[in-house]
């Protein structure tokens, strides 16, 4: 009787070692993949899923609900709030990290030996319990942040945001010296990926997923310039306000800009040339960005990758970006890059009347598919996860 409970229990555990199951720790509700780190979750659980692994996702929920979209894509799902910010100044974590340190989403992680794969910086909190050694555990860089902390604190203006991105830059550079208990880093951009070598022994790059990775961009000419973004993001209210205050005026040209409570910024214009468009749908996005003539996208943060414009290459027209935009990451051989206002007034003033031709969607093809593949990127994420030296259990 004992030989054949031991016979079961071998055929069960062999049976779950022929699976690919992982654990998946998102830093937000991923559904809908409405701005860019949500569509970089998104679409590496779906096609995850699509390579056969099995996902048990576990994500924080603080305004985004319970979407059943999730259910296609995952054998469980777990929800967690964040914790208050009234007890950030009591500790010595980041604030990113301590709010998304839960007891329950830890012991669950710890309850088995799938491998778990932490969405940013966000979710390391786990690195810091003491049985972190039993299970591998990887985490997908979505910013060197405590890079992208410093930055958000010089482009502030609020002098309580401006302490806060601080200290939140400070704390985060001293955490962020805890990855090295990860079995390995995926950089999402090649300047992250410089950075990051530098520090740590295992670093993979592993390019953004993307929503639509196929290149849909129509040849001919668009009727408006656009600028999109979650405005509620300090980085991305900056790079709008630029634009309304430097750029937009003086162009007898049509401009959009849309993006989360984009209506707020209305009031801070005069100019008659700019439509604003709050929370547009995923579908009514990528409409925009599909009919503007430009995709206008500067930035003041050259961090981490911009979702945007790897959204606006692979659906619009002409891109308007500056430096900061391309920098560290090879795209710029795909955009017309203008310093300073006074070039990007030139720039549309040239392009707007000018039809996008086909050679440049075929350039386009011929490059960005493949490096942007999320069927292929997904596959070097299987393929460093389950690799079976890597996904054992650790002992200790």
């Amino acid at each position: 009787m004992y030989k054949s409970l031991e016979k079961i229990k071998l055929f069960k555990l062999q049976g779950l070692m022929k699976e690919k199951i992982l654990h998946i720790v998102d830093l937000d509700v991923p559904y809908p993949p409405n701005y860019g780190a949500a569509i970089d979750m998104y679409c590496r659980l779906k096609t995850l899923h699509q390579l056969g692994v099995k996902i048990i996702l576990h994500c924080f929920d603080y305004g985004r609900g319970k979407p059943a979209k999730l259910e296609e894509y995952c054998r469980a799902i777990y929800y967690y709030p964040r914790k208050s910010i009234l007890k950030y100044l009591f500790t010595a974590e980041p604030y990113i990290v301590y709010s998304r340190s839960n007891k329950k989403l830890f012991d669950r992680l710890f309850a088995d030996d799938f491998p778990v794969l932490l969405e940013g910086v966000h979710t390391c909190g786990v690195l810091m319990d003491e049985r972190y050694k039993r299970k591998p555990f990887y985490v997908r860089m979505h910013n060197v942040e405590h890079e992208y902390y410093e930055y958000l604190a010089k482009a502030t203006k609020h002098a309580l945001n401006k302490i806060y991105y601080q200290i939140e830059s400070e704390r985060l550079k001293i955490f962020e010296k805890n990855l090295d208990r990860a079995e390995c880093l995926f950089s999402v951009s090649e300047r992250d990926h410089a950075t990051l070598s530098a520090q740590f022994p295992k670093v993979v790059y592993l390019p953004p997923f993307i929503y639509n990775d196929e290149i849909d961009c129509k040849p001919g000419r668009g009727s408006f310039v656009l600028y999109h973004g979650n405005l509620t993001v300090e980085e991305n209210l900056s790079a709008a306000e630029f634009l309304i205050n430097e750029v937009c005026p003086g162009l007898n040209i049509p401009f959009v800009i849309a993006g989360t409570k984009a209506s707020n910024l209305a009031n801070v214009t005069k100019s008659s040339n700019i439509e604003f468009i709050s929370s547009p749908s995923s579908y009514d996005l990528r409409n925009l960005i599909s009919e503007a003539q430009i995709n206008l996208l500067p930035t003041f943060q050259p961090t981490g990758i911009k979702h945007k414009l790897i959204n606006s290459l692979f659906t619009g027209r002409y891109c308007v970006v500056n430096p900061p935009m391309v920098d560290g990451n090879g795209l710029e051989k795909f955009c017309i890059v203008a310093k300073d206002a006074a070039e990007m007034k030139h720039t549309i003033t040239r392009l707007f009347k000018t039809p996008f031709p086909q050679e440049e969607i075929d350039r386009r093809k011929a490059t960005l598919l493949d490096i942007y593949s999320n069927s292929k990127n997904a596959q070097k994420l299987v393929d460093v996860i389950f690799n079976a030296g890597l996904c054992r259990p650790k002992i200790g």
